[in-house]
């Protein structure tokens, strides 16, 4: 094998326009992109409903938590939420099965919109029990399984091969901007309203979202299995296929990147309090720093477009996220100097993000896009479902230095990985 590249590289499935596909125009770059009027109003609905997650996902511990006055509850909560995203594997051979996927939208943003209503109302006059908080939280992390796989799939109907870098680049400047001020506006909310109005805005935007997904056609090729538990075995096969097995690689890889992808969330938290005068000024500073940074690396890969080296971008991002991780730990209490790397932690893990999640389009079969990504996710999912827990433990017993020392050395291992393993390195598309 001297390279990893697209199997139906010369053919993009949609391109025809034929019946039941979705038209696809070649073009390259921001201009082709920024002229897809079909892949603009579908980030619109992306990032609308995107939002609304960054506002929930700020208020839901707090609900939680003042609900029933336990952080065992609130712990539970988010085990729940993120135990149940590592199941999108079994729901993607439906999305796959899907002859217009839109639906998948229209359907589950507006069941989500009711279910964030209900949290809002009940919390509101105190009959939020943990029943029903538990049943609501369900409902919406399940109709987020759906709508997940729909966005592994949605680019590479709307965008040639050529786009797809862009569009990833595109999609992270305004999404990054929009999930911060998300953040900002459920924080707010939880000055204001206790949090219970962080509901309200949750379903608005779905609705909002739901009428921009609606405008947006997302016909697959009609290839997958009709039978679900097939299309749920043929997922598995291809990973094991002679085409398939390489991605197995990158699975591990992401593993072992995964388990302490949450870190740096941990990591600026002790550095603001730990090391500057000004830990709200200092926490906010470093955040941005780190969320700058992974928007100005992907608009990059974006403009340069290394569909065909997509390996080198894969392992030259861990191996910068270890160094960068690192330099977090030995600068002096320097708030530049700070600020600075952890721009450049947050610059390579999204480098790596952009360039798996990218490569993962372009190479698998469109009618299979759905369950290999979901698959592959179930790797990197529960690497990190275990490791924020385990980095909560050891934040607790070990200063910031330490702690970003052994996150440095996780990132390390994945980098040594992927060198090691000949197929990462020829990953293109």
């Amino acid at each position: 094998m001297t390279s990893v590249t697209s199997p139906d590289s010369g053919t993009e499935p949609g391109r025809d326009g034929g019946p039941g596909t979705t038209s696809v125009t070649r073009t390259r770059g921001y201009g082709g992109v920024l002229g897809n009027r079909r892949f603009l109003v579908y980030e619109a609905s992306a990032i609308a409903a995107s939002t609304g997650y960054a506002v929930y996902s700020i208020s839901i511990p707090w609900i939680a938590y003042l609900n029933s006055g336990s952080y065992l509850v609130v712990g539970f909560v988010l085990f729940l939420e993120f135990g149940v995203y590592t199941l999108t594997f079994l729901v993607a051979p439906l999305v796959d099965r899907a002859a217009d996927k839109r639906w998948i939208f229209v359907i589950g943003y507006p069941i989500q919109a009711v279910a964030a209503g209900i949290l809002a109302y009940s919390a509101s006059v105190g009959h939020l029990s943990l029943p029903l908080l538990f049943a609501l939280v369900t409902v919406l992390a399940v109709a987020w399984d759906f709508e997940w796989a729909v966005f592994q799939v949605a680019p590479r109907m709307l965008l040639a091969k050529d786009d797809l870098f862009a569009g990833q680049g595109l999609a992270s400047a305004l999404g990054s901007g929009v999930q911060v001020g998300g953040y900002a506006a459920g924080a707010g909310l939880i000055l204001l309203s206790g949090a219970v109005g962080s509901g309200y805005l949750y379903a608005g935007l779905l609705i909002l979202a739901t009428g921009l997904a609606a405008l947006v056609p997302l016909r697959g090729s009609g290839e997958a299995e009709t039978e679900y538990r097939a299309g749920l075995v043929s997922g598995w096969q291809y990973l094991r296929s002679t085409e398939g097995r390489p991605l197995i690689q990158l699975g591990v890889i992401g593993a072992i990147s995964g388990f302490f992808s949450a870190a740096p969330a941990v990591l600026i938290t002790l550095d603001a309090k730990d090391l500057f005068v000004d830990p709200g000024l200092t926490y906010g500073l470093l955040f941005t720093s780190f969320v700058a940074g992974g928007v100005a690396v992907d608009l990059l890969l974006g403009h340069y477009n290394p569909r065909h080296r997509v390996g080198v971008v894969i392992i030259s991002s861990l191996v910068v996220s270890a160094a960068a991780v690192y330099l977090t730990a030995v600068f002096p209490p320097s708030l530049p100097l700070t600020a600075l790397a952890w721009a450049a932690v947050g610059a390579a893990m999204a480098g790596y993000l952009s360039g798996s999640s990218t490569f993962l389009w372009g190479y698998v079969p469109a009618h299979q896009l759905a369950r290999v990504t979901s698959n592959l996710y179930l790797f990197r999912g529960s690497a990190a479902s275990v490791g924020v827990v385990v980095a909560g433990v050891l934040a607790t017993s070990l200063d910031p230095g330490a702690l970003a020392g052994i996150v440095a050395l996780s990132f390390a291992a994945a980098a040594v990985g992927a060198l090691v393993l000949p197929a990462v390195r020829r990953f293109a598309y």
